[in-house]
């Protein structure tokens, strides 16, 4: 999308902002709940294993032995939303919530789920909630998508205070170096985004995002040698994926 440059966002983001949840300190209540959890670790690990087709079937198993159990709720959310299933993820989310309201990562990966429905208002109330937890294990992840809902909103000052808030939390949170990079380029700072760009990929020399975003503002500072070698590693690493395609379109454009 020569559209705008967070257009690899919302999608992408969520499965960052996912990555703390389907983990459980649940104590089953009894041998059927017991059975119930084989199926929810089950789709737990379909999860892992980028299958969420698989995923939904176990927590659907899960959720038919036990449908109290919030974890298998959030399991649920999560499988649907991978799939796209954008308006099933949010009715299991909020039973997640509405079964053990405390938990900050329910709230956390609720407002992942509005990032990618382009809802930032909502994902605002409900990452702030997270953020504000001090028992929330990893606070640079909702920080980080707070920043990304603000960069939606086009608050560009307010999203670059959130990512800087994310890296006093983690210095080594990656997603926060390529989103503050990608706010500061919007803020026409390329140079600036560049920096943050690298620091990203002294940590993550493969990430295929981090290049591909980096192409972009190098094409924006009109330095084309550099993103010509930015695009062709994102469709080195991933040639058949969509940003693949796009790598080799703006390849194409460039040549």
């Amino acid at each position: 999308m020569v559209r705008k440059i967070n257009s690899l966002s919302c999608g992408l983001l969520g499965v960052v902002l996912l990555v703390s949840g389907c983990t459980s300190s649940h104590n089953p209540r009894t041998n059927v709940s017991q059975n119930a959890r084989v199926h929810y670790t089950l789709g737990v690990a379909e999860l892992k294993n980028n299958n969420p087709t698989m995923a939904l079937s176990k927590f659907l198993e899960a959720e038919k032995i036990d449908k109290r159990d919030p974890d298998i709720q959030e399991g649920l959310a999560q499988a649907y939303q991978r799939k796209g299933a954008f308006a099933e993820a949010e009715k299991h989310y909020l039973k997640a919530i509405g079964m053990r309201p405390g938990e900050p990562r329910y709230y956390n990966n609720l407002g992942a789920l509005y990032l990618d429905m382009q809802r930032p208002d909502d994902a605002l109330r409900n990452l702030e909630k997270a953020a504000g937890n001090l028992l929330f294990p990893t606070p640079e992840t909702p920080l980080t998508g707070i920043g990304i809902a603000r960069f939606l909103k086009n608050d560009y000052p307010g999203a670059v205070t959130a990512y800087r808030e994310a890296l006093s939390k983690n210095s080594k949170y990656v997603e926060a170096y390529l989103r503050l990079g990608e706010a500061l380029t919007a803020m026409g700072q390329v140079d600036r985004g560049l920096d943050e760009y690298r620091k990203a990929l002294v940590l993550a020399p493969e990430y295929a995002r981090l290049h591909f975003f980096m192409g972009l503002a190098f094409m924006k500072n009109s330095e084309m040698e550099q993103a010509q070698k930015a695009f062709a590693k994102v469709r080195q690493l991933y040639p058949e994926s969509e940003m693949g395609q796009r790598a080799n379109d703006y390849l194409d454009m460039l040549q």
